[in-house]
Order: structure tokens, then sequence, then C-alpha cells
């Protein structure tokens, strides 16, 4: 398997929280029993926030990919 870097990783995590929120909420819509709202609202509306928050988190938190600290579009040539 290739190797991926830290942010990377932060995305696919969050990616993989979205879209496993989206196929709990697709799987409740065919579900046609008083308990699936409860699983769409909890369950895939967990998800789909845990995605959204780890997502916002991996960015909030990046690391610089510049080598003095500066980004890479401020660094003199």
């Amino acid at each position: 398997m290739w190797r991926a870097g830290s942010m990377d990783r932060r995305l696919q995590t969050s990616a993989l929280l979205l879209v496993s929120g989206l196929l709990v909420e697709g799987l409740c819509l065919l579900w046609a029993r008083p308990i699936a709202f409860v699983v769409l609202v909890g369950l895939g509306g967990f998800l789909i926030a845990a995605g959204v928050f780890f997502f916002l988190y991996s960015l909030l938190f990046a690391a610089h990919s510049g080598k003095d600290g500066k980004p890479d579009g401020l660094q003199k040539g």
C-alpha cells in the first residue's frame, strides 16, 4: 500500500466518516420502521458530524510544509 502523509491520512479518515454516514442515512431511507429515524439522526448524523469536525480539525492543525516555517508562496527564490 502506498505511504500517505499525515494530512492525507486525516483527509482519508474524515472522508471515510462522511461516506459511512451517508451510507447509513441512505439505508435508513429504505428501512420503513420507526426506529429508522432514530438511527438516521443518531448514527448517521453522528458520523457525518464527526467527519466534518475531523476535517476542520485537520485543516486547523495542519503542519507547514516549508522548511523555514514560511508558506510555500512567500519563499524567495
